[in-house]
């Protein structure tokens, strides 16, 4: 099966890169898993749903950049195909970072210690990296020289994103851990008779 539209034998550079950050996502996503399993105590129901708009984009920014290594690593895929689908994941990200932003806006009415840098590392840069990625899918159709190395930035910087926002987790769950230990909630003391 030939592609309509193969992509350039210059992208056969970048497989080491991408082979390189795709192997870094994968391993990074199967320690989000055992780090979610161990911290899944700290989770109660009130508050599970600002839990995952700190842990899903995490987890997603992984997944993208595993799904972009692969697609990277089929040799028959076409410049059109691969911009349409760059554009598809760029529009599917960008609206669930709304969600996203609508759980940080509640986690911020309710705590009030939401940082500047947790706004700018989760919101406004992925916000930036998703409307490239679909400018960068139009590049790849329109043949643009440029797109390989947008992409590999965009690549670069969601994966680099994500494992702030893995280190940002860990750190409050070893805070939240240790903060249990000090203080083990209070048992009501054993009732007598019968």
């Amino acid at each position: 099966m030939t592609p309509l539209d193969p992509l350039p034998t210059e992208l056969q550079v970048w497989q080491s890169f991408y082979m390189l950050t795709g192997t870094a996502a994968a391993t990074l996503t199967g320690l989000m898993f055992v780090a979610v399993t161990f911290g899944s105590s700290l989770v109660t129901k009130e508050t599970a749903q600002s839990t995952r708009a700190f842990l899903d984009p995490t987890y997603m920014h992984f997944v993208q950049v595993l799904l972009t290594a692969c697609l990277l690593s089929v040799p028959t895929l076409g410049r059109s195909v691969l911009g349409c689908v760059l554009i598809g994941v760029g529009a599917f990200r960008l609206a669930r970072l709304h969600w996203v932003f609508g759980r940080y806006r509640d986690a911020q009415r309710q705590h009030g210690d939401i940082e500047l840098s947790d706004w700018v590392m989760s919101i406004v840069l992925p916000l930036l990296c998703h409307a490239s990625l679909m400018a960068i899918g139009a590049g790849f159709i329109l043949r643009k020289a440029a797109a390989p190395s947008a992409l590999a930035v965009v690549t670069m910087v969601l994966l680099f994103i994500g494992i702030h926002g893995a280190w940002e987790l860990f750190v409050w769950m070893a805070l939240a851990v240790g903060e249990r230990r000090r203080d083990p909630p209070k048992q009501d003391p054993p009732q007598e008779g019968g």
